[in-house]
């Protein structure tokens, strides 16, 4: 009896420290919208504290909840899934070099959301660039990071809400 009492007690010890660490959640079965989780660690922002289901028609249901991690609105995850789609169809390295922004030997549109480098080029309005005095990215091929891509449309997004658009107008999505 006192052998099962003490293997009760270090199991709750063992349960108490992996809650404490976060580890609950490498335990359970990862669901396919779970299972790419780098960003989490690499982007530097708390680990997910809710998953949510990814609906069965989404498109590009691999990125929602980087999304949400990102702080994303759910109507805004809606309407990104349509917009990663139709730019890049999920593809977080796709480059477009057929839009005519260039800097250096890089020119067009990159990654998930197809960011122009026109986002990264030095301007009157923004002498080091619109993404680098948000500390968002700093070069062209940061774009093609999925978390940059995100944080850079997020920021795009609210931008073009700032002056009275919806926010997607740098993808022709109002």
């Amino acid at each position: 009896m006192i052998g099962v009492s003490m293997r009760k007690a270090i199991w709750l010890v063992v349960a108490m420290v992996l809650v404490a660490g976060g580890a609950v959640q490498a335990l359970q079965p990862a669901s396919e919208s779970q299972r790419e989780s780098r960003w989490s660690n690499n982007a530097g922002f708390v680990d997910r504290l809710e998953v949510r289901p990814v609906p069965k028609n989404a498109l590009c249901g691999q990125w929602w909840q980087m999304l949400r991690d990102l702080g994303w609105a759910e109507v805004d995850v809606v309407k990104a899934d349509a917009i990663i789609y139709r730019e890049s169809r999920c593809i977080p390295t796709s480059h477009n070099p057929a839009d005519p922004s260039r800097i250096g030997k890089w020119k067009g549109s990159m990654g998930l959301f197809q960011i122009n480098l026109f986002w990264l080029q030095k301007t009157s309005a923004y002498p080091q660039g619109f993404l680098q005095m948000h500390g968002v990215a700093q070069k062209p091929t940061d774009l093609f990071d999925p978390v940059v891509n995100a944080r850079a449309a997020q920021t795009i997004i609210t931008y073009n809400r700032g002056i009275g658009g919806c926010g997607w107008t740098a993808w022709r999505g109002c």
